[in-house]
């Protein structure tokens, strides 16, 4: 399949030649001179089991293909590759054939009225369809247009007429490719454009290797044979490129220039800025010979990097991501020694100072919390007067500091929280979105990103770092991370057994005897409420169900609320809950509508999502024979509640809210 995408990158369909030209043109004059307003933008995705009919354009619109074909021209155009483009006037009918995992399109519909006034009409037969050369830039281009037309403030409708030009530009641009890319070259220009237009966006080694469809090391070994660096390195030398221009040209703060050029914290971009240049950006900007600087330094020109100095430590130097999974990034950490090996070896010293200080300074205020075990927050009845060693779930034997002050442990807060310890920061997804139902106990700790960049790790200068799972730290993510801190991993599985996990980070944590505790008291809360609720509805079936705006997920019946439900509370499975469990690894999976239409669940929890009243969401036909739904047995939950969570802080909060709804 990468093969057939490699030959057909930048061909087009639907049209001969001059045809395509013509199209093109007319396209163009189009834009150039109407008014362009956009109509919807949809991400539509349907299971292949689902009925598909024809579609007819109630405007103009553009179709972004992740799974399915579509059929233009009197053939079936193959979009099963993910990235095949179709623009189509209004009236044009649009024929999907499921791909094997089904149908998932991104619709953008637009509205177009020339300057006199009136709607610029196209033949509905008019369509056109290319493969872009460079399908990622152009579906991140689509999802920075998405989420501008979610939001429901008037500015972000502007940003989003102005990100529609953005993508009809691109797009216009790659239709315009004049020939394919050999595969190597198609990866590595891909990379580099992706950086050159997203900069100032978190961008770490595993995301973009996931927009290209390779690994990272497959991604790293290929830029390095072409640019003789590693694209981390030359993302870290374009951003200090950026941040030397402004600072020639503008009289910007340098906190500016900082998170312009990516770096949120402003004195990590210095520190970065003086690895590269060899001076401070403020020494920078006043001297008189900055000129010298920018002839002598071979680093200033990312087109010109074959004698990159590539280190384990800077090559992983980005900032925060934007996604919604807890991975890390990774370099191949190698270290060569060249006429540039003494930044590397400045960094090295510096990291070493920084640790150092870290480890006699910082202090953590441990917390009291209802899941904590009482009287006894602070203290611990095990010796705690000297260093430790244990051996983490991968076998690593890590030296653990005697009273460690400054723990990160990312994605297990609700451990911490039980356990009375603040960490140095805390776990969080998109725009700094995280775990809401602890924020009364962590509201003043700053967030960081959920893949744990290591540039950001190191600010928080941690004297003990604590992973919950193996994926986490892979490749040489380890090695990275226990340069900063002592690291020790939880697991070696994504999902562990929660109840084993509190007692392994309190035996890290020096508190055994109060994860005990702590696991005691949610033990005997659980048995309560299972009593009651057995007493009071005797043996029912229910569901935790997830309702977003584009889908309904239902919970593992293992994980999440699907353990506290039917192994803490006593709820029959239904059956469709236990068929999706069989397969499903994630704490939530998608269900189909044939599949919701069958659930047979007495009692329905609603994680809400989207942003419309519980009435709204099971007014749909879809929903009318569940039998919860015909009982009046269906309660919603913000998406700031612990329902997407787990831990005996989540847990217990779950438990409230069934008995409260459930008993009242």
């Amino acid at each position: 399949m990468k093969q057939d995408r490699q030959k057909q990158a930048g061909s087009h369909t639907g049209m001969s030649k001059g045809h395509e030209a013509d199209g093109l043109n007319k396209l163009l004059s189009v834009w150039l001179h109407s008014s362009i307003r956009v109509m919807d933008v949809r991400h539509i995705r349907l299971e292949a089991v689902e009925l598909v009919q024809s579609y007819c354009f109630p405007a103009h619109a553009f179709v972004f293909m992740l799974q399915g074909s579509v059929h233009l021209a009197g053939d079936w155009k193959d979009a099963s590759h993910s990235g095949y483009v179709l623009h189509g006037s209004k009236g044009f009918e649009l024929n999907i054939k499921p791909a094997p995992c089904g149908i998932e399109y991104i619709l953008v519909l637009y509205k177009a009225t020339s300057l006199s006034g009136h709607t610029v009409y196209h033949h509905p037969s008019a369509a056109y369809g290319f493969i872009p050369s460079y399908p990622v830039i152009l579906y991140q281009k689509l999802q920075l247009l998405a989420d501008a037309w979610q939001d429901q403030e008037g500015l972000s409708k502007i940003q989003a007429q102005g990100r529609f030009y953005d993508f009809a530009y691109e797009c216009m641009r790659q239709w315009q490719e004049p020939q394919a890319r050999t595969s190597t070259r198609d990866v590595v220009a891909q990379a580099i454009r992706f950086m050159q237009a997203h900069y100032a966006e978190s961008i770490t080694l595993e995301r973009l290797a996931g927009l290209l469809e390779c690994s990272p090391r497959h991604l790293t070994r290929l830029f390095k044979k072409q640019t003789d660096c590693s694209p981390i390195m030359y993302l870290i030398q374009l951003r200090m490129d950026k941040a030397k221009e402004l600072l020639r040209k503008t009289d910007a703060t340098l906190q500016d220039i900082a998170v312009s050029v990516g770096y949120p914290d402003v004195y990590f971009f210095s520190r970065a800025f003086k690895k590269h240049t060899g001076v401070s950006p403020v020494h920078y900007r006043d001297s008189l010979y900055s000129a010298v600087f920018d002839s002598d330094m071979r680093l200033d020109n990312p087109s010109s990097m074959s004698e990159c100095s590539i280190d384990s430590i800077s090559s992983g130097l980005h900032t925060v991501i934007e996604d919604n999974n807890h991975y890390q990034n990774y370099d191949e950490g190698i270290l060569r020694m060249n006429r540039n090996a003494k930044h590397s070896m400045a960094f090295i010293l510096l990291l070493s100072f920084t640790l150092l200080l870290s480890a006699c300074s910082g202090s953590s205020s441990p917390m009291a919390t209802d899941g904590a075990a009482q009287g006894n927050n602070n203290t611990s009845t095990e010796p705690a007067s000297q260093e430790r060693v244990l051996k983490d779930a991968l076998g690593h034997e890590v030296k653990i500091p005697a009273q460690p002050q400054r723990v990160l442990a990312s994605y297990l807060e609700d451990h911490l929280v039980a356990l009375g310890v603040k960490p140095v920061a805390q776990w969080s997804v998109g725009k700094n979105s995280v775990q809401a139902y602890l924020q009364k106990e962590l509201k003043d700790v700053p967030p960081i990103a959920s893949d744990l960049p290591f540039e950001a790790v190191l600010s928080f200068k941690p004297d003990l770092i604590i992973m919950d799972s193996a994926s986490m730290v892979e490749g040489d993510k380890y090695n990275q991370y226990s340069k900063i801190a002592p690291t020790y991993v939880v697991g070696s599985n994504m999902n562990n057994d929660w109840r084993q996990e509190l007692l392994t980070v309190g035996e890290v944590l020096n508190k055994s005897s109060e994860a005990k505790q702590v696991l005691s008291n949610y033990d005997k809360k659980a048995a309560e409420a299972k009593a009651k609720l057995s007493q009071t509805v005797g043996q029912k079936t229910a569901a935790a169900l997830w309702v977003t705006d584009k889908n309904v997920y239902v919970v593992n019946q293992n994980l999440s609320s699907g353990d506290v439900l039917y192994k803490d509370l006593g709820f029959k499975i239904p059956q469709v809950v236990q068929e999706i469990s069989k397969t499903a690894k994630a704490n939530w999976s998608n269900l189909s509508l044939e599949k919701l239409a069958e659930l047979d669940a007495d009692y329905i929890f609603i994680v809400n999502s989207k942003n419309v009243s519980k009435d709204e969401i099971i007014k749909d036909p879809v929903w009318a024979g569940i039998p919860a739904v015909k009982e009046g047995h269906v309660y919603d939950f913000g998406k700031h509640s612990s329902w997407l969570y787990t831990g005996t802080i989540a847990n217990s909060q779950m438990i409230d809210d069934v008995l409260n709804n459930v008993m009242k």
